[in-house]
């Protein structure tokens, strides 16, 4: 362990928890999960699987895992049912708590595990707009998006700059979960503790200070913030805010009741009404600072609404049949079918990988369903094969499954919950279940 490392730690913690904490850096990391309440409930998911039941403090419907390992390859967590995440992780979004019917941004958001809580807690009301600058995590957290399935998220990939100029004072709550040095992460990841320097630090803070001024910009005038971290050094967290109130008059930190973590160092515009959370705390290590804009500001948003092209006759045809209720709001662009539960906003200067649930495209005259229209859990699918737990694994590896049952379109089903979708030709289900997410 670098030792300037353990300097600064013990400065931080005194001497008995610094000894503590060093000595849980040996030991194993808490792992966790959170049970996906758009599709399941908590005593329905434990009757399907053989997960344990011992709650975290940090999140209503988090749970510790204990030796279970390959979970995330189970049908259960195909389906959505539930996401792996380490305990503490939960905590920024409990602490920014966003409300049905609330916009929201996600502003560094892969690989999903925050963004996928809040569209919980929004239960398909709302708009959450989750962006990443990062392409290959940008993939990542979309992937994640459709599997929790959401029916109000926009996917970015973008600069937090553009976003900030695409969603001028738009969200009623921002969660700023900033790139940090990690020191949250050294008990699972040995590259942390490798990567670790003053100078990462510096750096990471440097980059901070941009973010947080984007994520302000987002903010309207009466909305509240979450910046965090899964790092320890001040210069990220209390000094990180204590300069950033002095830069934004019209904000300020709120005392923060929750039954975890302890309070943070006193720095001018009382940072210690923030959270921090360490190993000892039942996690792996974050800050948390709720923040919240003055209202008396008038100041009204310019992002827009996408006007939609007229739906093809296919699209609307299937999406009749084959649903169980309507989508409140439609979108074609280009022979790409869009729905969703909120407006269609635009994300001008952002690269947008998609608008809430992807339907499907017209494809020569005709309507080709895409894996989002099963997978959300908005508009169920009329039609539903449930496949024996051999088929399933088949399915789920890209197999036609013999099954003879009339032609149509059917969402692929594991005890009640869809996987994804198929199409019957009267004796073979052809398998549409996505080749980059098959298992190998």
């Amino acid at each position: 362990m670098n030792e300037e490392y353990r300097k600064r730690m013990q400065s931080l913690l005194g001497e008995k928890d610094c000894q503590r904490y060093f000595a849980l850096l040996d030991t194993a990391p808490r792992r966790g999960f959170r049970v996906n309440t758009l599709k399941i409930d908590d005593d329905s998911l434990f009757a399907l699987t053989h997960l344990e039941k011992e709650k975290t403090p940090f999140a209503k419907n988090g749970y510790y895992l204990h030796g279970e390992t390959g979970l995330g390859a189970t049908p259960a967590a195909v389906a959505g049912l539930f996401y792996m995440q380490e305990p503490s992780a939960s905590a920024a979004v409990t602490i920014l708590h966003p409300e049905k019917g609330m916009k929201v941004l996600d502003l560094c958001a892969a690989p999903g595990s925050k963004s996928t809580q809040i569209a919980e807690m929004l239960d398909n009301t709302g708009l959450l707009v989750s962006n990443e600058i990062n392409t290959k995590r940008a993939g990542i957290l979309l992937e994640n998006i459709e599997r929790s399935g959401t029916a109000n998220t926009m996917v970015l990939n973008s600069d937090t700059k553009h976003t900030a100029n695409a969603f001028p004072a738009f969200f009623d709550a921002v969660l700023c979960d900033a790139p940090c040095s990690g020191e949250g992460m050294m008990r699972k990841n040995e590259e942390a503790r490798r990567q670790w320097s003053e100078k990462l630090v510096y750096d990471c803070a440097s980059l901070q200070k941009e973010i947080l001024d984007n994520a302000y910009a987002c903010l309207k005038p009466g909305g509240r913030m979450v910046y965090s971290t899964c790092t320890f050094a001040p210069e990220e967290n209390e000094m990180q805010i204590s300069a950033f109130l002095q830069r934004h008059p019209d904000m300020h930190t709120i005392p923060i009741d929750v039954p975890f973590g302890r309070p943070a160092l006193a720095c001018s515009g009382h940072t210690e009404y923030a959270r921090r959370i360490y190993p000892m705390d039942g996690g792996e290590g974050h800050f948390i600072c709720l923040m919240e804009k003055q209202d008396d500001t008038e100041i009204s948003s310019s992002t827009g609404l996408i006007k939609s092209e007229q739906l093809p006759a296919c699209a609307a045809k299937f999406l009749q049949e084959n649903l169980e209720k309507p989508y409140p709001y439609m979108l074609s662009v280009r022979g790409r079918i869009y729905g969703g539960v909120s407006p269609f906003y635009q994300a001008d200067g952002c690269r947008l990988m998609r608008h809430q649930v992807f339907l499907g495209e017209e494809r020569n005259g005709r309507f080709e369903p895409a894996h989002n229209l099963f997978t959300s859990a908005w508009g169920s699918f009329k039609n539903k094969v449930e496949l024996s737990d051999d088929e399933v694994c088949r399915y789920l590896r890209g197999e036609v499954i013999p099954r003879a049952m009339d032609r149509g379109w059917y969402a692929v089903c594991f005890k009640g919950y869809v996987l994804g979708g198929a199409h019957s030709d009267g004796k073979m289900l052809k398998n549409k279940y996505p080749k980059a997410l098959r298992l190998r």
